[in-house]
Protein backbone atom coordinates (compact mmCIF):
# COMPACT_ATOMS: atom_id res chain seq x y z
CA UNK A 1 0.00 0.00 0.00
CA UNK A 2 2.68 2.29 0.60
CA UNK A 3 4.44 1.71 -2.53
CA UNK A 4 0.90 3.05 -4.46
CA UNK A 5 1.07 5.97 -2.00
CA UNK A 6 4.70 6.87 -2.98
CA UNK A 7 4.02 6.40 -6.76
CA UNK A 8 1.03 8.43 -6.03
CA UNK A 9 2.66 11.43 -4.79
CA UNK A 10 5.59 11.17 -7.01
CA UNK A 11 3.16 11.71 -10.05
CA UNK A 12 1.28 14.57 -8.50
CA UNK A 13 4.66 16.68 -8.34
CA UNK A 14 5.72 15.53 -11.58
CA UNK A 15 2.04 16.96 -12.94
CA UNK A 16 2.18 19.86 -11.22
CA UNK A 17 5.79 20.99 -11.63
CA UNK A 18 4.96 20.07 -15.67
CA UNK A 19 5.77 22.76 -17.84
CA UNK A 20 3.06 24.26 -20.40
CA UNK A 21 3.26 26.01 -23.33
CA UNK A 22 5.15 29.66 -23.06
CA UNK A 23 2.23 32.14 -23.75
CA UNK A 24 4.65 34.97 -24.93
CA UNK A 25 1.29 37.38 -25.79
CA UNK A 26 -2.42 36.78 -25.17
CA UNK A 27 -5.52 39.05 -25.66
CA UNK A 28 -9.08 39.16 -26.01
CA UNK A 29 -10.89 41.49 -28.39
CA UNK A 30 -14.68 41.36 -26.80
CA UNK A 31 -17.09 42.77 -30.02
CA UNK A 32 -20.41 41.96 -27.70
CA UNK A 33 -23.49 40.98 -29.73
CA UNK A 34 -22.76 41.73 -32.85
CA UNK A 35 -19.37 42.79 -35.49
CA UNK A 36 -19.49 45.33 -37.56
CA UNK A 37 -17.59 46.13 -40.61
CA UNK A 38 -16.53 49.26 -39.06
CA UNK A 39 -14.89 47.43 -35.80
CA UNK A 40 -11.85 46.23 -36.01
CA UNK A 41 -10.13 43.67 -33.55
CA UNK A 42 -6.66 44.81 -33.03
CA UNK A 43 -4.00 43.00 -31.76
CA UNK A 44 -0.44 44.49 -30.96
CA UNK A 45 3.01 42.72 -29.81
CA UNK A 46 6.58 42.86 -29.84
CA UNK A 47 9.05 40.46 -31.08
CA UNK A 48 12.67 40.89 -29.63
CA UNK A 49 14.49 37.60 -31.18
CA UNK A 50 13.68 37.26 -35.27
CA UNK A 51 15.29 33.75 -34.71
CA UNK A 52 12.77 32.62 -32.16
CA UNK A 53 9.67 30.34 -33.43
CA UNK A 54 5.94 30.27 -32.42
CA UNK A 55 2.45 29.57 -33.21
CA UNK A 56 -0.25 31.72 -33.69
CA UNK A 57 -3.36 31.00 -32.39
CA UNK A 58 -6.82 32.02 -32.70
CA UNK A 59 -9.87 31.80 -30.41
CA UNK A 60 -13.30 32.46 -31.48
CA UNK A 61 -16.26 32.63 -28.95
CA UNK A 62 -19.69 32.46 -30.55
CA UNK A 63 -23.21 31.60 -29.55
CA UNK A 64 -24.07 28.34 -29.57
CA UNK A 65 -26.92 29.38 -32.13
CA UNK A 66 -24.80 31.39 -34.68
CA UNK A 67 -26.71 30.92 -37.75
CA UNK A 68 -23.62 30.03 -40.38
CA UNK A 69 -20.76 27.15 -40.49
CA UNK A 70 -17.92 29.93 -41.14
CA UNK A 71 -17.35 33.62 -41.45
CA UNK A 72 -14.73 35.08 -43.51
CA UNK A 73 -12.29 37.70 -42.16
CA UNK A 74 -9.86 40.09 -43.55
CA UNK A 75 -7.01 39.52 -41.45
CA UNK A 76 -3.94 42.63 -42.05
CA UNK A 77 -0.38 42.55 -40.31
CA UNK A 78 1.69 45.85 -40.13
CA UNK A 79 5.14 44.95 -39.46
CA UNK A 80 8.04 47.03 -37.56
CA UNK A 81 8.99 48.18 -41.00
CA UNK A 82 5.78 49.82 -41.72
CA UNK A 83 5.29 46.95 -44.43
CA UNK A 84 1.35 46.07 -44.37
CA UNK A 85 -0.36 42.87 -45.52
CA UNK A 86 -3.69 41.69 -46.13
CA UNK A 87 -4.77 37.99 -46.56
CA UNK A 88 -8.74 36.53 -46.43
CA UNK A 89 -9.50 33.87 -44.44
CA UNK A 90 -12.79 31.76 -44.18
CA UNK A 91 -13.33 30.77 -40.50
CA UNK A 92 -14.81 27.37 -40.32
CA UNK A 93 -16.75 27.00 -37.02
CA UNK A 94 -18.99 24.24 -37.82
CA UNK A 95 -18.38 20.89 -40.29
CA UNK A 96 -20.00 20.25 -43.44
CA UNK A 97 -22.73 18.09 -40.97
CA UNK A 98 -23.14 21.34 -38.75
CA UNK A 99 -21.63 20.32 -35.73
CA UNK A 100 -19.64 22.54 -34.28
CA UNK A 101 -15.79 22.66 -34.35
CA UNK A 102 -16.19 24.58 -30.99
CA UNK A 103 -16.27 23.42 -27.26
CA UNK A 104 -19.81 24.60 -26.67
CA UNK A 105 -21.83 24.96 -23.45
CA UNK A 106 -24.98 26.54 -23.19
CA UNK A 107 -23.96 30.03 -23.28
CA UNK A 108 -21.37 30.05 -25.48
CA UNK A 109 -18.41 28.20 -28.27
CA UNK A 110 -15.37 28.33 -28.18
CA UNK A 111 -12.96 27.61 -31.21
CA UNK A 112 -9.03 27.48 -30.99
CA UNK A 113 -7.94 27.70 -34.45
CA UNK A 114 -3.87 27.46 -35.16
CA UNK A 115 -3.39 30.32 -37.85
CA UNK A 116 0.04 29.82 -38.56
CA UNK A 117 2.49 27.31 -36.94
CA UNK A 118 5.99 27.59 -36.30
CA UNK A 119 6.55 30.95 -37.45
CA UNK A 120 9.71 33.46 -37.59
CA UNK A 121 9.03 37.29 -37.36
CA UNK A 122 12.10 38.13 -39.54
CA UNK A 123 11.68 42.03 -38.08
CA UNK A 124 12.99 43.10 -34.22
CA UNK A 125 9.63 45.62 -32.90
CA UNK A 126 5.98 45.82 -33.01
CA UNK A 127 3.51 43.77 -35.05
CA UNK A 128 -0.13 44.88 -35.63
CA UNK A 129 -2.79 42.02 -36.70
CA UNK A 130 -6.19 43.47 -37.65
CA UNK A 131 -9.53 41.16 -37.74
CA UNK A 132 -12.17 42.79 -39.67
CA UNK A 133 -15.37 40.37 -40.42
CA UNK A 134 -15.90 40.42 -44.42
CA UNK A 135 -19.02 38.92 -45.14
CA UNK A 136 -22.81 40.04 -47.14
CA UNK A 137 -23.98 41.23 -43.63
CA UNK A 138 -23.01 44.60 -42.42
CA UNK A 139 -23.67 43.53 -38.07
CA UNK A 140 -22.68 40.03 -37.59
CA UNK A 141 -24.52 38.41 -34.85
CA UNK A 142 -23.41 35.81 -32.37
CA UNK A 143 -19.61 36.48 -32.56
CA UNK A 144 -19.06 37.79 -29.02
CA UNK A 145 -14.80 37.73 -29.33
CA UNK A 146 -11.35 37.42 -30.82
CA UNK A 147 -8.68 36.29 -28.80
CA UNK A 148 -4.94 36.03 -30.33
CA UNK A 149 -1.97 34.24 -28.66
CA UNK A 150 1.25 34.17 -30.00
CA UNK A 151 3.29 30.76 -28.30
CA UNK A 152 6.72 30.43 -27.96
CA UNK A 153 8.18 26.98 -29.00
CA UNK A 154 11.36 25.62 -27.53
CA UNK A 155 14.13 24.82 -29.38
Amino acid sequence: MKYYIYIAAILFIFTISSCGPNIVYEQEHVLGKSWTYDESAEFAFKISDPNQEYDLLLTVVHNPDFSHQNFYSNITTTFPTGEVFTDSLSIELANKMGSWLSSCNSKVCTLHLLLRDDVKFKDVGEYKIYFDQDTREAQLEGIQSLGLSLIEIEK
